[in-house]
């Protein structure tokens, strides 16, 4: 009876112990922290993108909207600040005026849709964001700029270049600091100018080479000595396998306590023999 008792306690701790693992693993846990909303902004988001590549208007306009509801109802302490919360706000409403137009400018809806796209990562992965993939393209296209010998030549590259930057701008004010963006600004104002004539293209291009690699640094640089998966993640694999192996090894237990139980029932012991 001794063992019996012992054998359903074990049954019973491995119950207990599998539960958050089962959980966990069918993906049935109820979230109700700040990330829960976090994740479902990029999710929607994601969905988005997906929409206007596969040309859905009407379906990117209800998913645009729902975004926008969910951002009201979402608070963003602990991820970016006041200023982050602005370019996210912004990115959805240039969105909001890129769908309703009469006639779809497709390239403009896609570029901005992206923009969106890249800030609701950043919100979600703040160690593995999406918008630290353009650090090459930057750095080539301040190359190529650079190396622009025809002023035609010099405004195509840097219109791309100024491309690139406003497509991740949301996402690098959401997870940079302000003296990082405000150098990334003032970069951008000035080749503006040179876009637009105001000054020589060889006085951007000095600029460029002077505090170009200073930018890159200032957005990208931290990220690459920092580890590839994000807070979000950390636990989760971690803690399904953990709770997983301890359900093994509660069961073996069971099993072999239930073994020593049937032993002691049915094995003959030796004893005296009645005369």
């Amino acid at each position: 009876m001794r063992a019996l008792i012992v054998m359903f306690g074990i049954f019973g701790l491995c119950l207990f112990a599998y539960a958050p693992a089962a959980v966990a693993l069918t993906g049935e846990k109820l979230d109700t922290g700040p990330g829960a909303n976090w994740r479902m902004l990029d999710k929607q988001a994601e969905e988005l993108y997906r929409f206007v590549v596969a040309g859905e208007w009407e379906k990117a306009q209800h998913k645009v909207t729902e975004i926008g509801k969910l951002m009201t109802e979402t608070s963003f302490t602990g991820v970016t600040g006041v200023e982050g919360v602005r370019a996210l706000s912004d990115a959805i409403v240039q969105v909001k005026r890129a769908l309703p137009a009469v006639e779809i400018n497709e390239p403009k809806l896609m570029h901005v849709t992206a923009r969106l796209r890249l800030a609701t990562d950043a919100l979600t992965h703040p160690k593995q964001a999406m918008w630290l993939q353009y650090e090459q393209v930057l750095r080539d296209d301040m190359s190529r700029l650079m190396q622009a010998e025809r002023k035609e030549d010099w405004q195509i590259r840097a219109n791309q270049w100024l491309e690139h930057i406003d497509r991740i701008r949301a996402a690098a004010i959401i997870q940079r600091n302000p003296q990082s963006i405000e150098i990334m600004e003032s970069i951008v104002q000035l080749v503006q100018r040179g876009v637009q004539g105001e000054i020589r293209t060889a006085e951007v291009n000095q600029t460029l080479n002077k505090y170009g690699d200073v930018l890159l640094s200032q957005l990208f640089g931290k990220s690459k000595e920092e580890p590839a998966l994000g807070p979000l993640q950390n636990d989760s694999l971690p803690m399904q396998w953990t709770f997983m192996l301890a359900f093994i090894v509660c069961l073996t237990l069971t099993y072999v306590a239930f073994q020593k139980y049937r032993y002691e029932q049915d094995v003959i012991r030796p004893g005296r023999f009645r005369k």
